[in-house]
């Protein structure tokens, strides 16, 4: 009897847990959406689409401040203006700082307010004017009546014919927005594959699962009817120890269906990035699975090898994305070689202080860099044979 209290007690203790399962997962029902609405949701927040997506809207925030650099600007400034006499000394560790602007600054050390306009334009051409008065004349009424000084300036680049920095990296800036744009739709096509992968074993699972609880029950069943005919003298001890051999076998494949359902569908929500107190409904009969099946029962590919290839070449992002690549390190390659050849500034600038104005040419040119160009050709000419070799390494996998 003590026997036959402690299984009925195993079997109320299990029966409370299964109960339990049961309706807490009637419970998390109440929230059940579809496949379709699953899939949905799980191209749009799935972890890896959503790092594309703030990989986009970055690279185009990146655009948008490369964009700022073609805006006006405008600085005012005022040297210490100190009671007596002062000269500000020279700075030698300004020099090359700002190299648009370092003559109107250098050529009087004397206290003054000025205010600085800049407009630099994609072709190249900065356009600089600037008003100022010095300290001495605010006492001054003559000079205060005349007004300030106003001084205005342009230069252009001349040769090499390159663009400017900012047009450098817009152009690149451009090329990688354009391959995560292109990375997108392809990704969630894949995720989409994937959830449905998941989804189709999860059905497996769930029919494994439902197969480990019938054996279970019938495990239970069985012990229990060797214990009533223990209770009559029909069986004996070896019966009962070949069911309780069965029922923990039986336990043991039930529970083990259980845990590796759950594992599965825990790692596809989390993969679908679903909400909390979430459930997909598991149907095989589910109409939109229905609709996928016999679209994929009727799709054809009547193409010759050649012609699948050639269609795969055209539109596979990765060959896309590596035809961009290399088209920036082609750009960066010429670029660099442009700009050590030798620099034709032409520039122009008129003072109202004099009423006088005057145009001009600078030449310069770096005879020798240290190998510096050298070297940086070499790596620009490795990044792009190496490019090279990926695509024909991606053609050769199609």
């Amino acid at each position: 009897m003590n026997r036959i209290s402690k299984n009925n007690s195993f079997f109320i203790l299990f029966l409370i847990i299964f109960i339990t399962f049961i309706f807490a997962g009637a419970n998390i029902q109440a929230n059940e959406i579809s496949l379709e609405e699953a899939l949905t949701w799980g191209i749009e927040n799935n972890s890896s689409i959503k790092e594309i997506k703030d990989s986009i809207e970055t690279i185009e925030r990146s655009l948008n401040l490369i964009d700022t650099e073609y805006g006006f600007k405008t600085q005012i400034s005022a040297n210490p203006i100190i009671a007596g006499g002062f000269e500000e000394p020279a700075d030698d560790s300004s020099n090359g700082v700002d190299g648009e602007d370092t003559s109107s600054e250098s050529s009087s050390s004397i206290p003054k307010i000025s205010l600085k306009t800049t407009k630099l334009f994609p072709n190249g051409i900065i356009l600089q004017s600037e008003i100022s008065i010095k300290e001495e004349d605010l006492f001054d009424l003559e000079k205060l009546s005349a007004g300030p000084t106003s001084t205005f300036s342009a230069t252009k680049s001349l040769y090499p014919v390159l663009p400017i920095k900012s047009e450098q990296e817009k152009y690149l800036t451009s090329n990688n927005l354009l391959k995560a744009r292109e990375n997108l739709p392809w990704q969630q096509e894949y995720k989409k594959i994937e959830f449905l992968e998941s989804y189709f074993i999860l059905l497996r699972l769930q029919e494994k699962l439902s197969l480990a609880e019938i054996n279970f029950q019938y495990a239970q069943d069985d012990l229990n009817k060797v214990i009533k005919k223990i209770e009559i003298g029909e069986a004996g001890e070896r019966q009962n120890i070949e069911a309780k051999i069965a029922l923990k076998k039986a336990e043991i494949n039930f529970l083990q269906a259980q845990n590796t359902f759950l594992q599965q569908k825990n790692g596809w929500y989390l993969n679908l990035n679903l909400p909390e107190e979430t459930e997909v409904l598991l149907m095989e009969d589910s109409p939109f699975l229905e609709e996928i099946i016999k679209w994929a029962d009727y799709l054809e590919f009547n193409f010759k090898e050649e012609e699948f290839t050639e269609l795969a070449v055209e539109n596979y992002y990765k060959i896309k994305n590596n035809l961009l690549d290399q088209d920036s390190a082609q750009k960066e390659a010429e670029w660099n070689l442009a700009k050590n050849k030798p620099q034709v500034d032409l520039f122009g600038a008129y003072s109202s202080q004099d009423n006088s104005w005057g145009i001009g040419i600078e030449l310069s040119y770096d005879i020798f860099d240290g190998g510096k160009q050298k070297i940086e050709d070499e790596g620009y000419q490795a990044k792009l044979e190496n490019l090279k070799d990926d695509y024909l390494q991606i053609v050769s996998e199609l």
